[in-house]
């Protein structure tokens, strides 16, 4: 159980407390970024819709979401229970998310491509409700249980490991799905694997969080247009979103792009991707040291750019992995990971210091709103990416099939890929330095 009302400010944090808090990171990027490696692909080569439809099912229900976010938000901010505000919400998402993480691969075979399109969009409507019910009181969790930008910090860097974790378990899906003999039945065993670990994470955080949650004192009843009023008025956190809406419409556009971009581009097996992000994840957590002691001397915007920069570099280099072996991938996603390690990490210790200085100068809980808002942004932006991706190699001529036969592809069917994992995903993080300028500015 958290903490009473007018019982203070949190306790101290112990290390097992901020493992086990950030320890559902794991489940939700699962259900995050393992669809958005595979859907796509599994949409256009096993259920023939072309790439825009394929790109367009995943976008519409987004759109939703958007509304979705904010309300879950706030009804976290105003829920009493005898469990607290957050991890009643959490419980109900945790189920509806991976039970969700299953269906999406198993699909009626309904016939024409639209229909087909418009069950997994209504599948993904539901999952991403989920996600949302967990993800919201999640993030709000943050700048509740701790009392301090330093022990802030901290417990973002350990979610930035399991989500590290989270990432790498994702990555390993195609892998898996080769590993237990592909086609429609390696899809669907790879479902029930991934969907049980999903729930098994973030019920694991939502057992914690019974023991540290705080508390806070009782939050604003706001309506969607106020919401939006409170955004427009916080000018910082307006321009945080622009950091995050940037991001995440460049990792959108990487994750919808990578698995074409091995297959088709650099010939590389869906096993690799599982090697590429496992290095990343070993990246990733290894820097994180390194992030943190930077951070005490160095401002967030430079670290930021250092980041941005060194993932700039590592798209470019990934055009000279045409048919190497997959030996070449290790240092490359040891690179990749140390450099998103590094801008994932400012971004949300960013987000978290903004929630608490708003709580400071109201005197109102307005945390979930703010929470609602950002996740919702990050998931338009997110979807965005994987439209940004079916539309573009739609246009380049890239052809849908059946069934896993992999249909041949033009050369520009095949430039058109690279051009939308490298030149589109590089455009969009470096737009992203420039906001987070702004961010600083305004501080």
């Amino acid at each position: 159980m958290g903490r009473g009302q007018g019982a203070g400010p949190p306790a101290a944090i112990s290390q097992a407390a901020s493992i086990g808090f950030s320890l559902g990171m794991i489940g939700e990027r699962i259900f995050r970024d393992a669809p958005a490696l595979l859907l796509l692909l599994f949409m256009t080569d096993y259920l023939a819709i072309p790439p825009a439809l394929a790109g367009l099912a995943v976008f519409i229900p987004k759109i939703v979401i958007v509304f979705v976010d904010p309300l879950v938000g706030t009804l976290s901010d105003r829920l009493t229970t005898p469990w607290g505000r957050r991890r009643p919400l959490m419980f109900v998402g945790a189920f509806l998310a991976s039970a969700s993480l299953v269906l999406f691969f198993h699909a009626p075979r309904l016939g024409a491509p639209p229909a087909q399109a418009a069950w997994m969009s209504f599948m993904v409507l539901v999952g991403f409700t989920g996600y949302s019910l967990f993800s919201v009181p999640y993030l709000t969790m943050a700048s509740e249980i701790a009392s301090t930008d330093e022990e802030r910090r901290r417990i973002m860097s350990w979610r930035v490991v399991f989500m590290a974790a989270g990432l790498s378990v994702s990555a390993f899906a195609g892998g898996f799905v080769q590993a237990v003999g592909g086609g429609i039945r390696g899809y669907q065993t790879m479902a029930w694997v991934y969907g049980a670990v999903c729930l098994a994470t973030m019920l694991t955080t939502v057992l914690t969080t019974g023991k540290i949650a705080a508390h806070a004192g009782d939050g604003e009843r706001l309506s969607l247009a106020a919401q939006v009023r409170m955004v427009a008025a916080n000018h910082r956190y307006l321009r945080l979103l622009l950091v995050c809406f940037a991001q995440k419409l460049g990792e959108g556009v990487g994750y919808g792009s990578f698995a074409y971009f091995c297959i088709y581009v650099v010939h590389q097996p869906l096993s690799a991707i599982g090697l590429v992000v496992l290095a990343s994840t070993a990246g990733q957590v290894l820097a994180q040291p390194l992030w943190l002691r930077a951070s005490q001397r160095v401002s967030a915007p430079t670290l930021y750019t250092i980041g941005v920069l060194l993932w700039c570099l590592n798209l470019m280099l990934w055009l000279l992995m045409k048919d190497r072996s997959p030996l070449w991938l290790i240092p490359l996603g040891l690179q990749a990971g140390s450099a998103a390690g590094g801008f994932l990490m400012v971004t949300l210790g960013m987000l978290s210091n903004a929630m608490a200085a708003d709580a400071r100068e109201t005197g109102v809980n307005r945390e979930g709103v703010y929470s609602g808002v950002w996740l919702a942004c990050e998931k338009l932006a997110f979807a965005l990416g994987a439209l940004v991706v079916g539309v573009l190699i739609g246009l380049f001529g890239f052809v849908e099939s059946a069934n896993g036969a992999q249909a041949h592809q033009t050369p520009m069917a095949v430039l058109g890929i690279a051009v939308t994992y490298c030149g589109v995903n590089m455009l969009v993080y470096l737009a992203s330095i420039l906001a987070v300028r702004r961010v600083a500015a305004s501080a």
